[in-house]
């Protein structure tokens, strides 16, 4: 019996593109004319990105040059490191209007493809300056596929601001977002709610089984986590996203009630979240 040798047996390709994915789930470009475009911003963490999609949009749809000239689609990407790219966004091309030095597009957002958002990464490839590429003679390599409800890297107990938003699409996803919880559920500490509207803070704390994890999930379900002025507040409806949520302190898993509600209470007086904030007690 004979064998081939196997440095002469072909590898099967497994590279998957974003056209394969996008075409087989959609007939919306078939004969229709598509950009790919690359908004490159490798200075911001991913939940910054996201979070200054409306803005990035914004800016999309103003444009120096008649850049989307006969496009019926354009398929939109925050550029990451190297020349990774994350697909925010995928938008009809409803018309352009020509306002003063530039060229605004009428944009509408394909909600049928909502669930790829801000989850399939692709490599823009080696012509990563040319921002805007015709989507048929492009084909683009999926490098990632991010969990749904991923929130990004961890970047520690100490160096991030959650708006509501992102805390309720943190806590609603475990799975997606592990390393959060294994860091937030393993600490007590003392944390701070920054009202956006008004720029007054609540100070609290968070000790007992699963730590801040578990304290931050109550916000989520409640709104207001049960604090008395958080709950007048909370009486306007939606009110609640307007809180930020940060960690100022964190403390032993282990440490003693006592010796964190002290902690706490130091803080409070501290900032004087007591006399001008919306601490109570």
């Amino acid at each position: 019996m004979s064998y081939q040798n196997s440095s002469t047996v072909p590898k099967a390709d497994f590279t998957l593109t974003l056209q394969d994915i996008l075409n087989l789930k959609t007939d919306l470009f078939r004969n229709a004319k598509v950009k790919l475009v690359r908004h490159k911003d490798n200075r911001k963490e991913y939940r910054e990105l996201i979070r200054g999609k409306s803005t990035l949009l914004e800016y999309q749809r103003q444009q120096s040059k008649e850049v989307f000239k006969g496009c019926d689609y354009i398929i939109s990407f925050i550029g990451q490191e190297s020349t990774k790219s994350l697909l925010f966004g995928i938008y009809k091309v409803n018309g352009i209007e020509k306002r003063e030095n530039y060229f605004y597009y009428d944009l509408e957002q394909v909600h049928e493809l909502d669930y790829l958002y801000d989850r399939v990464v692709i490599d823009w490839g080696a012509s990563a300056i040319t921002w805007h590429q015709w989507y048929d003679k492009q084909p683009k390599e999926i490098v990632q596929i991010l969990p749904k409800g991923y929130l990004g890297s961890f970047p520690g107990l100490l160096n991030f601001v959650l708006d509501f938003d992102e805390l309720e699409k943190l806590i609603e996803n475990p799975d997606a977002n592990q390393d959060w919880k294994n860091h937030l559920s393993s600490v007590n500490g003392v944390y701070m709610i920054w009202d956006t509207k008004t720029g007054n803070q609540y100070i609290g704390s968070a000790y007992g089984k699963d730590g801040v994890w578990q304290r931050w999930s109550e916000y989520v379900t409640s709104n207001h986590g049960g604090n008395k002025k958080l709950i007048e507040l909370c009486a306007e409806t939606g009110y609640h996203r307007n809180f930020r949520f940060s960690l100022l302190q964190s403390l032993p898993s282990n440490m003693d009630k006592k010796e964190v509600i002290a902690i706490e209470s130091l803080l409070k007086q501290k900032l004087g979240t007591r006399v001008h904030g919306l601490n109570s007690n």
